[in-house]
């Protein structure tokens, strides 16, 4: 296509776009916002409310904070020395981050969705301490017609609690109820944002997962419009298929997942995301600096009826921490299924498996990505070495490609045709057939890109004086300088493709690309588009130089005639002589080294 057609249509591209940014609204008005048909002020609680008691758990690597406004966590501070917060003096990360009581942590519901007979007046309830150690809080209602105990405590195991509800029916006649219990998370729009590639740790999902399937929800899957969808129960939760597994709500590196151990009935998986934003000052929540969105995944069993006299229990395991592979293969029940690995997870986790094995090595994150980086390109190296010798050919041909674009630089289709000719005289395989090769590579280079930027093992984890931190951006960038000079010695060595101003442009387009990329990913993986770029080099260079030599070899080898005095009658065959000398004839020639 001509430069002229490109800048043609570029130019129509961009008048679209401007258009739809600016012109329609001017000529059609901004279209009314649409409100979620959702009522985050949905919960009941008494007129007169009981001054709130706090209770603290000291568990392995967190310390919780409940409430008796709920009985629910109001505080979870992770106190591991690497996951901590804070510009300057630095404090341990708290994963709490709602702050209205019936969108806390472990809030238990059990009221049902209609009905008279309800086991419980209201939906948030205030509790009594009546007991507490250090590792274990015991709350407790009690009413004319119920009474509740429910105890929170550590596991024993890092960033686990378990949650066990009791609920007795002492009234006179059959009581009903449904039981759930949710984890939450508030994050506003531009906490979730990325920024040219690199994801926001605070990216968050909701994650339902069940007998049948796992699915994961972003913002987007709860439009207003959304709510109509047969997925949507009456109480507009979007319900999982199946009996619940787990119900989590999950960023990048940290997750708080809700695991059912015990009640009656199986319980299903639920999640809703509530967009927050304040109405009585923006029209358009887009407007509102503080627009975001509360995350909300649950267990929620099947309604019971208690008769007179009549008690059952129920208990949930909670997981409220970093998305470590080896804590969530303890905790079991599927918890690994939070991390969210895209479409090529087979492999990322093949390569995450693997890349633990390097830790325990070399015991360094920043090595083992290297290791990892070098493992994967000698592994695929056969299907590169394809694409190195295309590469070599083509520069062999650089003189005469370069003729043909000089003699038909205004006619691309003919240029394009000598070129196809040139390259099928001297057996060279077209570019893009060169190229199959390196598609062949995309799945494993998606695969291990997601698992570094997903893997929390490598959060706040320093490798070297310039890395201070291997999940954030590094210092003085550094790496983007060096990937970029990188890259432009790579692409000096590529062949030739396209006409000259093309060339050019790859030559410094590329590096200027990944040299923009890397001023805002991740170090981690930084360090393994470096090291691949460097092992690409060497492989070229090694697999150029073994061509050239074997092609001197070759070039060395001695062809001449050998010339014959005797007549021709001579060096032909005779029935008597010895069948096993073959005889050359006038002008065949024999081959030396």
């Amino acid at each position: 296509m001509e430069r002229s057609n490109i800048a043609k249509w570029l130019f129509l591209g961009l008048a679209i776009i401007l258009f739809i940014q600016f012109g329609k609204p001017l000529l059609f008005g901004e279209s009314a916002e649409q409100f979620q048909p959702l009522d985050v002020n949905d919960s009941t609680a008494p007129a007169e409310r009981t001054p709130a008691e706090a209770c603290v758990i000291d568990g392995d690597r967190f310390k919780a904070e409940l409430s008796t406004r709920g009985a629910s966590v109001r505080h979870l501070w992770m106190t591991d020395p690497k996951y901590t917060t804070g510009n300057g003096e630095r404090r341990p990360m708290d994963l709490v981050t709602t702050s209205l009581e019936s969108r806390m942590p472990l809030r238990t519901d059990l009221r049902l969705p209609g009905g008279n007979t309800q086991q419980v007046p209201f939906d948030d309830l205030d509790w009594k301490l009546s007991a507490q150690d250090g590792k274990s809080c015991t709350f407790t209602y009690t009413d004319d017609t119920t009474k509740l105990t429910k105890v929170v405590a550590a596991s024993g195991r890092p960033y686990e609690l378990s949650l066990q509800v009791t609920v007795e029916n002492v009234g006179q006649e059959p009581r009903k109820h449904r039981f759930a219990v949710e984890q939450t998370s508030w994050r506003t729009q531009k906490e979730t944002e990325g920024h040219l590639g690199l994801l926001s740790e605070w990216i968050t999902e909701t994650v339902a997962a069940t007998d049948q399937t796992t699915e994961r929800q972003l913002p987007d899957a709860f439009e207003p419009k959304d709510f109509e969808d047969k997925e949507f129960t009456a109480e507009r939760w979007r319900r999982t298929p199946g009996n619940a597994r787990f119900a989590a709500v999950a960023s990048s590196y940290f997750s708080k997942i809700a695991i059912p151990l015990e009640g009656p009935g199986q319980p299903v998986a639920e999640t809703q995301i509530e967009e927050i934003w304040d109405t009585s000052k923006f029209q358009q929540k887009g407007n509102d600096p503080t627009f975001g969105h509360v995350y909300r995944a649950r267990l929620a069993y099947p309604e019971h009826e208690l008769a007179p006299g009549g008690a059952v229990t129920y208990k949930v395991l909670s997981f409220t921490g970093p998305k470590e592979r080896d804590l969530l293969a303890a905790v079991d029940h599927g918890a690994s299924e939070v991390i969210n690995l895209g479409w090529f997870s087979p492999i990322a986790k093949l390569l995450v498996s693997y890349l633990y094995v390097l830790y325990g090595a070399v015991g360094s994150w920043g090595w083992a990505i290297v290791l990892l980086t070098i493992t994967v390109r000698l592994l695929l190296f056969p299907l590169s070495i394809q694409q190195i010798k295309s590469a070599a050919a083509m520069r062999k041909l650089k003189p005469e490609m370069d003729e043909i674009n000089a003699r038909y630089k205004d006619d691309a289709t003919q240029r394009g045709l000598a070129m196809q000719e040139l390259w099928r005289k001297n057996k060279v395989a077209n570019p893009v057939i060169g190229c199959f090769p390196m598609l062949l590579q995309m799945p494993v280079w998606f695969a291990l890109y997601t698992a570094l930027q997903t893997a929390v093992e490598l959060y706040h984890t320093p490798f070297g004086p310039v890395i201070p931190d291997l999940s954030a951006p590094g210092k003085y960038f550094i790496i983007p300088i060096v990937l970029g000079a990188s890259s432009f010695i790579q692409q000096k060595l590529m062949p030739p493709q396209g006409d000259p101003a093309q060339q050019k442009m790859m030559l410094y387009l590329m590096p200027g690309i990944f040299t923009a990329m890397m001023l805002f990913l991740p170090a981690g993986l930084g360090v393994y588009m470096l090291t691949n770029t460097w092992l690409g080099i060497g492989q070229q260079l090694l697999v150029e130089r073994y061509l050239k030599a074997r092609d001197e070899r070759a070039a060395g080898i001695e062809v001449r005639e050998i010339a014959s005095a005797e007549p021709q009658s001579a060096t032909k065959k005779t029935p008597g002589d010895d069948k096993s000398a073959p005889a050359l004839g006038k002008g065949k020639a024999r081959v030396r080294g």
